[in-house]
């Protein structure tokens, strides 16, 4: 049974601004780097028109994992995550899929972005397979998923006001 997760995160700017934004190899690499230092690596990037799709490799430290998912797998947990982005009219859609190298989770959604100012909707679902904690895993993966998603917002604020 998958663990289902709805996050929304706002932005200061349109929904305009934000598909410049996203349309922009630089600001996805300098993303990755604000969020994940030199641990995360932008695998490849295109803008197809009225679409974008990333892929990227990010890297959570074994110390800044819950001690749920610890006990389960040691080490650093490394995560293939790839987005496709579209315009759709005035607004931004998009699927997002990511795993975990080595274990048996994986987490697959959608997110849509509007307005003026931006706001970002996720849905996604975290799915783990391992008996008796799969569960308690899939819960830690989404609370770090949603600290995940505040600090891009948060990094995303940053890099468009200094890139005006």
């Amino acid at each position: 049974m998958a663990t289902n997760l709805e996050h929304t995160v706002s932005f200061p700017f349109s929904t305009d601004r934000l598909w410049q934004l996203v349309t922009d190899e630089r600001y996805w690499r300098d993303l990755l780097a604000a969020i994940n230092g030199d641990k995360g690596v932008l695998e490849s990037f295109e803008h197809n028109g009225d679409t974008v799709t990333v892929v990227c490799k990010q890297v959570v430290p074994e110390d800044k994992l819950p001690s749920i998912v610890t006990k389960v797998r040691s080490g650093d947990l490394v995560i293939p995550r790839r987005s496709v982005l579209r315009r759709d009219g005035a607004d931004i859609t998009g699927d997002l899929a990511a795993s975990v190298e080595g274990a048996p989770a994986k987490i697959n959604g959608t997110q849509v972005s509007s307005g003026d100012p931006a706001s970002t909707k996720y849905n996604a679902a975290v799915e783990v397979g391992i008996p008796f904690v799969g569960g308690k895993i899939e819960k830690a993966i989404a609370e770090q998923l949603g600290a995940l998603l505040d600090a891009e917002r948060d990094a995303t604020i940053d890099w468009e006001a200094g890139n005006r």
